[in-house]
């Protein structure tokens, strides 16, 4: 089964006070590492990336469904325009996505809307399996006004899979799931996080 790779970089980054798609650890941007990561599993990587084009990237960029309204927003893109029948998400600022969590969640998705990695009792999903069948009631909610994935998914009926389920996968544990959101969050240069 092909598997398309979707990176969400749309968001303002208020709390950061920059892009955090261009911050730079360990040598490259997170947007760029995040493709890195998906590339390496995924036949096909979008970014979405807001407003489709603000990035300069190798990979195609698609524009959020409802403008400065959140990740849920490009998910909904994404989910529009992938090629393949499920897509591996990941979020930009969140620089430990991990390939094998990824991976166990396609396995483990069936005929789920998505399959969410549980870390510390909560649902991730911007680091997760998505079917593109749940598009339209992802779209619907999104226009509804509802901005949260997480209640999305758990609307949607989701798959979580608890740390049990996988942990055997993980590189660096639960990791995946952590977010840079304000400057404060961001290593030192020279630092590995």
């Amino acid at each position: 089964m092909g598997l398309t790779g979707l990176v969400l970089a749309g968001g303002a980054s208020r709390r950061m006070g920059r892009d955090k798609a261009t911050l730079v650890f360990e040598g490259e941007r997170l947007v760029d590492r995040a493709v890195r990561v998906l590339l390496a599993i995924c036949g096909e990587v979008l970014v979405a990336s807001g407003d489709g084009r603000r990035l300069d990237l190798p990979v195609p960029q698609v524009a959020d469904h409802v403008p400065d309204a959140g990740p849920l927003a490009g998910l909904v893109a994404g989910l529009t325009v992938a090629a393949h029948p499920v897509v591996a998400v990941v979020a930009v600022d969140a620089p430990f996505a991990d390939p094998g969590v990824l991976l166990r969640c396609v396995a483990r998705l069936g005929d789920a809307p998505a399959c969410l990695p549980e870390v510390d009792g909560v649902p991730q999903p911007l680091h997760a399996a998505w079917a593109t069948a749940a598009v339209a009631d992802a779209r619907d909610a999104l226009e509804r006004g509802e901005r949260s994935p997480q209640r999305l998914a758990a609307s949607l009926g989701a798959r979580v899979l608890g740390e049990p389920e996988w942990r055997d996968v993980a590189r660096a544990g639960g990791r995946f799931a952590g977010s840079w959101n304000r400057p404060e969050d961001v290593p030192e240069p020279g630092s590995s996080g």
